[in-house]
C-alpha cells in the first residue's frame, strides 16, 4: 500500500517530482565528471612525473656530445638508456605548423614505455607518431605503414613512414625518429646536455662519477658538469602528494556542494507535500507510515537521480576528455561513493522534514 501511494504521489505531480530529480542528476553528474576528469588528469601528470625518474641525471658538457658519445654511454653496464633534450626541432605538416621531431635511440624509446600500435623499432626514416597526431594527418589513428611528408624549418621536405602509433596522454606528442637519421637531417649533430638513466636507483652520485670518468677518458679536454641530479627528483613524491591532496579537496568540495543541493531540493519537496499529511492523518494513517512514505519518496528520487547522474557524468566526462585531450578514468570506489552518498543525502535530508511533518496534528498540517 505504501509503495502504491508513493508511486501515486510521484506520478500525480510529475513536475514536482522532476525538479528534485533533475537537481540530483545535475549534482551527481557534475561530481562524477569532476572525479573522472581529475583522475585522468592525475594519471597523465603522474605518468609525466614518473618519466622524470629518480635514477636520472642531466650531465652537461663544455665541448658537447656527439652521437658516438650517446652510444658509448648506453653500452655501459650501469646505464639503462640515454637521450638528449636538445635533439628536437619543429617541423610542419599542412595545418600542423608546430610539430616536434625528436631523435631517440631504440633503447631510449623502449625506456619511455610507450603504449604502441605496431612497433617501436625505429630506424632510418621510419618513425613513431602519436594517435592524435595520426588523426590530424591521416584522419585515423590506425596509421601504421602510411607515408607522409614533413617540412623542416629550412623548408626542406622529408618523407617519413609510420612504423608505430603511440597513445598520447596530453595534447599532440612529438614524432620520434632514430637518432642516427635525425643527425643525417643536419640538425644538432652536437648537443651540450644528455640525460642518463641508470638501471639502479642506489648510489646515484657514485655511478655518475663513474660515467663522467668514462667520458673523460674518451674526451679528455671536455669538462662535464652535473646540472640536475638526484636531489631534484626527490621532490617528485612531494609533488604527487600535493596533486592527490588538491584533487581530493576538489572532489570533496564538489561532493559536499552536490549533497547540499540535493538536500535543499528534497527538503523543499517534502515541505510542499506537508498539507497532504493532514488528509492522510484524517484517513487514519499513522505517523510511522507517513514518515515511511516521505522517506521512501526521497530515497527513490535520490537513488534514481544518482544512477542517471552517474551515467550522464561518465558520458560527459568521456566527451569532454576527448575534446581537451585528457583521458577520463572511472574508479569503482568513486562510483559507489557518489551513488551511496546520493542515497544517503536523500535518506538523511528527506527524513528530517518528513519526521517533523509526521508529528503535526491533522488540522495543523492542513493549514501549512
Amino acid at each position: 500500500m505504501i509503495f502504491w501511494m508513493v508511486y501515486r504521489i510521484l506520478m500525480g505531480n510529475k513536475l514536482r517530482s522532476a525538479v528534485p530529480l533533475v537537481g540530483i542528476i545535475i549534482g551527481v553528474a557534475s561530481i562524477m565528471g569532476i572525479f573522472a576528469i581529475s583522475s585522468g588528469g592525475e594519471a597523465a601528470v603522474k605518468k609525466d612525473l614518473a618519466s622524470i625518474a629518480e635514477n636520472r641525471v642531466l650531465i652537461g658538457s663544455s665541448r658537447g656530445y656527439d652521437l658516438e658519445d650517446l652510444k658509448l654511454l648506453e653500452n655501459l653496464p650501469v646505464v639503462d638508456y640515454v637521450f638528449s633534450p636538445e635533439m628536437n626541432m619543429t617541423v610542419s605538416y599542412d595545418e600542423l605548423n608546430k610539430v616536434k621531431l625528436e631523435g631517440y635511440t631504440r633503447s631510449a624509446i623502449e625506456g619511455k614505455e610507450l603504449e604502441v600500435e605496431g612497433t617501436a623499432n625505429i630506424r632510418g626514416r621510419e618513425v613513431l607518431i602519436g594517435d592524435r597526431t595520426a588523426e590530424k594527418i591521416f584522419k585515423t589513428s590506425h596509421a601504421v605503414g602510411k607515408i607522409f611528408q614533413i617540412n623542416l624549418s629550412t623548408g626542406k621536405p622529408v618523407e617519413l613512414r609510420v612504423i608505430g602509433v603511440y597513445k598520447e596522454d596530453l595534447g599532440l606528442g612529438p614524432i620520434y625518429m632514430d637518432a642516427d637519421e635525425y643527425n643525417n637531417l643536419g640538425s644538432n649533430r652536437v648537443v651540450n646536455t644528455v640525460v642518463v638513466t641508470y638501471k639502479d636507483r642506489e648510489d646515484i652520485e657514485e655511478t655518475t662519477n663513474y660515467v663522467i670518468q668514462i667520458l673523460s677518458r674518451k674526451n679528455y679536454r671536455n669538462r662535464y658538469t652535473i646540472l640536475e641530479g638526484n636531489a631534484r627528483y626527490q621532490k617528485i613524491e612531494k609533488i604527487k602528494n600535493m596533486i592527490n591532496i588538491f584533487l581530493g579537496a576538489v572532489g570533496i568540495t564538489a561532493l559536499v556542494m552536490g549533497g547540499l543541493g540535493i538536500s535543499n531540493l528534497l527538503l523543499n519537496s517534502v515541505r510542499e507535500m506537508t498539507p497532504s499529511i493532514g488528509i492522510l492523518r484524517t484517513m487514519g494513517m499513522s505517523k510511522k507510515n507517513i514518515l515511511k512514505i516521505f522517506l521512501l519518496e526521497s530515497t527513490i528520487l535520490s537513488t534514481l537521480g544518482g544512477a542517471i547522474g552517474i551515467i550522464l557524468g561518465c558520458i560527459g566526462a568521456y566527451v569532454v576528455g576527448k575534446i581537451i585531450g585528457i583521458p577520463s578514468i572511472y574508479y569503482a570506489e568513486q562510483i559507489l561513493t557518489v551513488f551511496f552518498t546520493s542515497i544517503g543525502m536523500g535518506i538523511v535530508f528527506g527524513s528530517l522534514p518528513a519526521y517533523k511533518a509526521a508529528r503535526l496534528e491533522p488540522v495543523e498540517a492542513m493549514k501549512i
